[in-house]
């Protein structure tokens, strides 16, 4: 039963302070809930976006084109030998006729060109999709270097040009999301901490009474706790209200390619329950280093 009094103290107390310091109050909710609003939005189009280059990278494929005098036998040999490597997730061969009709087709009313062509040039091929978990530039490499030991296959491609671009993109979106995620989360922190320090300073001669009374250091520390706790989560459902708003204006607004980065990356419940987590996290860590920071120097 004392535990709970002392929990409605503490909730009681936690809303005085900020009844008490309704514009550090405010201050300290808005700066969580743009803060958040901001991380939220950043991570949405972030998450899509890598959505977006995994699914551009299913795309990828490398192509073995067989020698000429190859027999039947070697080329279903060399199929078999391929389906089974642990990079491959499927295969589909090109035989020599299969190419060249697909090429006629291509130049349609173009067939002019074809006219004096001999012989087929066309060889046949093997187009290769790679397994996701092999879409690196080191797993693309292990798999043409087994390519090119096998029997019968004279040449490999895979769009090296592309692919190298390909991937340096994927880098730098990760260390640009590394960096801008890093410096958001450190300048809420930052903010929080010295607006709920600016709520400690204004009762600082009251804590100084209760310390002289002898109340323990989570007496007094826990009501402005709480009151971080209260900030951080009002701050996260502003939060979600205002990431509600942009979507709904990006929708009407803007393109579908642009709308679809800023789709929920996981489900509504989910999204809204790590908002209100961050939130409440911001605010306990904001209230954390303000209080140690404040009584260090109160003492």
């Amino acid at each position: 039963m004392n535990y709970l009094r002392w929990l409605v103290y503490f909730v009681s107390e936690a809303f005085q302070n900020i009844k008490a310091n309704i514009v550090t109050s405010i201050v300290t909710i808005a700066t969580i809930a743009i803060s958040l609003a901001i991380c939220g939005l950043f991570l949405g189009i972030f998450i899509n976006l890598s959505n977006m280059l995994i699914s551009m990278g299913s795309q990828i494929q490398v192509i073995a084109y067989m020698r000429d005098d190859i027999s039947v036998d070697a080329i279903s040999n060399i199929k078999r030998d391929a389906a089974v490597m642990p990079e491959v997730e499927s295969l589909e061969y090109i035989s020599k006729e299969m190419a060249f009709s697909v090429f006629k087709e291509e130049l349609k009313g173009q067939k002019g060109i074809l006219e004096g062509l001999g012989a087929n040039p066309f060889p046949a091929s093997l187009e290769i999709k790679v397994k996701e978990l092999f879409r690196t530039p080191q797993g693309i490499r292990g798999l043409i270097s087994k390519l090119k030991i096998t029997g019968g296959i004279e040449d490999v491609q895979y769009g090296q040009e592309w692919l190298n671009r390909f991937f340096a993109f994927i880098r730098f979106v990760e260390v640009f999301a590394l960096i801008i995620g890093g410096f958001l989360i450190l300048a809420t922190i930052f903010i929080v901490s010295n607006t709920i320090k600016l709520a400690v300073y204004a009762r600082r001669e009251e804590i100084e009474i209760l310390g002289l009374m002898g109340a323990t250091g989570i007496f007094i520390k826990a009501p402005f706790l709480i009151e971080g706790i209260v900030e951080g989560f009002v701050g996260a459902n502003l939060a979600i209200g205002l990431l509600y708003a942009v979507r709904e204006v990006l929708i009407m607004k803007t393109s579908m390619i642009f709308t679809s980065l800023v789709d929920l990356p996981v489900s509504t419940t989910y999204f809204m329950c790590g908002l209100i987590a961050g939130g409440i996290f911001l605010g306990i860590l904001g209230s954390s280093i303000s209080l140690r920071k404040s009584f260090s120097l109160l003492s």
